[in-house]
């Protein structure tokens, strides 16, 4: 994956974060895989959340970390603490801002419902299904009746 792709997949997670919380801050994030590394950076100024492609000089604080456990922590999967035990993730200047903008991720709900409809909507269709082939035997036989007593018919005369 390059770190385009990366980046652009990481900046849709970062939607999950309510910048309406969050104090100003900016914070440089390096993708430490060998396939996408790269640098971004995620800055809130005035409550509104900007996160680019580029180097951020004058940030808070510099987080190096690898693509996946920076996903797993915007979907709220994982912690820093434990990113940071693994390994996956360190962090040089000020933690409690990082930590500010993982206490502010809003975490999607799921929704089960749909789940209940689809399975459902499948046991209708595979109900229907068995029927169709049911009806069209029966079909078949009564056809293949009806020639037979044709046929029948034509050779007593």
């Amino acid at each position: 994956m390059t770190f385009e792709t990366a980046f652009k997949r990481l900046k849709e997670k970062f939607s999950n974060v309510d910048a309406a919380v969050l104090e100003d801050m900016a914070i440089q994030i390096t993708l430490s895989d060998e396939d996408c590394g790269g640098t971004f950076y995620a800055a809130v100024k005035d409550h509104v959340l900007a996160v680019e492609p580029y180097d951020y000089k004058d940030n808070d604080a510099v987080i190096d970390v690898t693509r996946t456990t920076l996903a797993a922590l915007l979907d709220g999967k994982t912690t820093i603490d434990k990113a940071i035990e693994k390994g996956d993730m360190s962090v040089m200047g000020d933690l409690k801002k990082v930590s500010a903008i993982r206490e502010a991720i809003k975490i999607p709900e799921k929704k089960p419902a749909a789940r209940r409809t689809t399975a459902k909507a499948t046991a209708a269709k595979t109900a229907a299904a068995k029927e169709a082939p049911a009806k069209t035997a029966a079909q078949t036989t009564a056809k293949a009746t009806t020639v037979k007593k044709t046929a029948a018919k034509k050779t007593t005369k």
